[in-house]
């Protein structure tokens, strides 16, 4: 072989060397790592219901976290699901309701939400709510995504949709080992602690519908953490007297939360008056796990 022909040989090896790199790099920054730091906020964009693994898009990249909500005491799992627990199931559901079809109307110039046997109707994925009262969702156009504004007249779908979204617009605090800190875990941790189950839901019941007043109010800071409501309980207030000072909740025992769940499952209402907020995820409690005020050091629940 010539000197020539050896060169072109070299620089044909080199090349292919150089694109397998380049492509093995790209297929791993498209890869998603495991979500770092004690916190992670974005949406959560596909489930593995099997392993309990959400992939989030953080608006930078996409990162990966196990959400748990697994526990051995069944009150944890109920008390759990009630304050605020988020699971891999509920997340599936929640990406599944935003799947739905829209017919163009030409006369208005509009999208507009339809069943997906009727005719015209062309499948979409609803992404965000706007502020107009529209949502925004994409459809594929030749094989490619194109983004458009969706009317949707039926209340109760805008609502399905909006509590959709909600639920996978996440805002979630981690723990050492990556996984998801439910509210689960922290009732858990303080029953650990010696707090009763009765106790717990009277305390996370006062502060969610402070939450809620607050918010509706637009003060803050405002109201009570559960932290503080249990710090000022393990300090020697009565029940009475944090009822006095913070409102009397209608849910009093782990009954009221079981009665509550099984009327959201049939159908009705959940009790806005004193259950927990309507939003997704676990609720942030200043940033970190519950302060045990308790001279015990709580285990981890496994």
């Amino acid at each position: 072989m010539g000197i020539q022909n050896q060169m072109k040989v070299a620089l044909l090896i080199a090349l292919t060397l150089t694109l397998v790199f380049v492509g093995s790099v790209a297929a791993q920054e498209d890869e998603p790592v495991p979500c770092a730091g004690d916190s992670v906020s974005g949406t959560v964009v596909a489930v593995d219901e099997e392993t309990g693994i959400a992939t989030i898009d953080t608006g930078e990249s996409l990162c990966t976290v196990a959400v748990g909500g697994e526990y051995d005491h069944p009150i944890v799992t109920l008390l759990g699901k009630y304050f605020g627990d988020v699971n891999a199931g509920d997340l599936t559901a929640a990406q599944e309701a935003t799947q739905g079809c829209a017919i163009y109307d030409p006369a208005n110039e509009t999208w507009v939400w339809a069943d997906c046997d009727a005719e015209g109707a062309v499948t979409v994925t609803v992404s965000a709510e706007n502020e107009d009262g529209t949502f925004a969702a994409t459809i594929l156009v030749d094989g490619e995504e194109q983004e458009i504004a969706i009317t949707v007249e039926d209340p109760k779908v805008a609502d399905d949709l909006s509590e959709a979204l909600q639920t996978l617009t996440v805002e979630w605090d981690l723990g050492e080992d990556g996984t998801v800190t439910q509210t689960g875990d922290e009732i858990a941790s303080y029953h650990e602690d010696g707090m009763g189950f009765g106790v717990l839901v009277k305390l996370y019941a006062m502060a969610a519908k402070l939450e809620e007043v607050c918010a509706e109010a637009g003060d803050e800071p405002c109201g009570a953490t559960v932290e503080e409501l249990v710090a000022a309980f393990r300090s020697g207030q009565g029940m009475g007297q944090l009822f006095k000072e913070y409102s009397r909740p209608s849910l009093l025992g782990v009954g009221h939360v079981k009665q509550e769940l099984r009327g959201h499952e049939r159908g009705g209402p959940k009790d806005k008056e004193n259950g927990p907020p309507d939003h997704a995820g676990p609720k942030e409690h200043n940033g970190g796990p519950p302060d045990h005020a308790g001279p015990k050091k709580p285990k981890k629940e496994k």
